[in-house]
């Protein structure tokens, strides 16, 4: 019996087929693979478990009612250990398991044999775009719309995590604090389309300033971004800092400019959190001196971070 796979673009996924009956596991991944899929059978949930010991599934589908180790304590294991997989739950003995029950598990779906590959077919489909869904939600939260950089939400989650790392690994943590110069006399100008494109093309100098994997960039608002650079000394911080102000001002949107204020993380109060809003007081105050006292178009390390 071949699904009825019209119109089917969801992209191929790897597939983990659980099920002690070996006739079904051979018709489930013959229909999967034909789908598209890459398919691994395993044979009982204690077989499932050395299976996702050598490799990662994205979908696991498996049968409730087998030796050594059952459907129910496999799903309670993945949702612990691999949260990231969605389960699909299939079982002869539906009176046996309440779908409600199944669900609440930590299964993304339930079939009741018999069922029809088409129905599998829909199934794995629902699974496959809910979790499209699930990704997309996720990126939108925590992306600044405009600029496709990281936004302040993610900002407070990710500079505490550097921060860490900073400590326990003793590496140098420095975080820049960005603002536009003239910024509203741009925009008084030309009108804020202008604006947002001058802000898009300030995150693309962004991203080609900074080291790929290493830094991150985030719009903290306005015309105001951050960027976390770990593993720098003094030294390296001010030319990476001179090389976003370069690299902007070659774009040649006059009369703009940047200034940058730059501090470097210290652990003094033996509370990371105090800790963290003390370096980004100390940037924004090494900011406000840049723009300010130095009259902007120049980047400003905080004088604690000297030393």
């Amino acid at each position: 019996m071949e699904p009825n796979s019209e119109n089917y673009k969801v992209p191929g996924q790897s597939i983990l087929v659980v099920d002690d009956e070996e006739q079904v596991c051979e018709l489930l991944a013959e229909a999967l693979t034909y789908m598209g899929h890459q398919v691994v059978t395993a044979a009982d949930g204690q077989d499932a478990l050395e299976k996702l010991e050598h490799a990662d599934f994205q979908i696991v589908i498996t049968d409730l009612d087998m030796p050594r180790m059952d459907g129910m304590e496999l799903i309670r294991y993945l949702v612990q250990n691999r949260n990231g997989t969605d389960i699909i739950a299939i079982t002869g003995h539906a009176m046996k398991y309440r779908y409600t029950d199944v669900v609440a598990a930590g299964a993304a779906d339930f079939i009741s044999k018999p069922f029809s590959l088409d129905e599998l077919e829909a199934k794995v489909k629902r699974v496959i775009r809910e979790r499209e869904l699930r990704t997309e939600l996720e990126r939108l939260a925590i992306h600044d719309p405009l600029t496709g950089l990281y936004n302040r939400h993610f900002f407070a989650r990710i500079v505490r995590r550097e921060a860490v790392r900073s400590i326990r690994y003793e590496h140098a943590l420095f975080l820049f604090y960005l603002d536009v110069d003239r910024f509203k006399e741009y925009n008084d100008k030309h009108g804020h389309q202008a604006g947002d494109q001058l802000l898009i093309q300030l995150s693309k100098a962004l991203k080609a300033s900074v080291r790929q994997d290493v830094d991150t960039a985030f719009r903290f608002g306005g015309d105001e971004f951050t960027v976390l650079l770990p593993h720098l000394d003094r030294d390296q911080a001010g030319m990476v800092a001179e090389r976003i102000r370069q690299n902007y001002n070659s774009l040649g949107l006059e009369p703009t400019h940047l200034s940058i204020g730059m501090a470097r993380f210290r652990a003094k109060s033996g509370d990371v959190d105090l800790d963290v809003e003390d370096m980004i007081h100390r940037a924004d105050g090494a900011l406000y001196r840049a723009k300010h006292d130095l009259g902007g178009n120049t980047a400003c390390l905080d004088k604690d971070s000297l030393f």
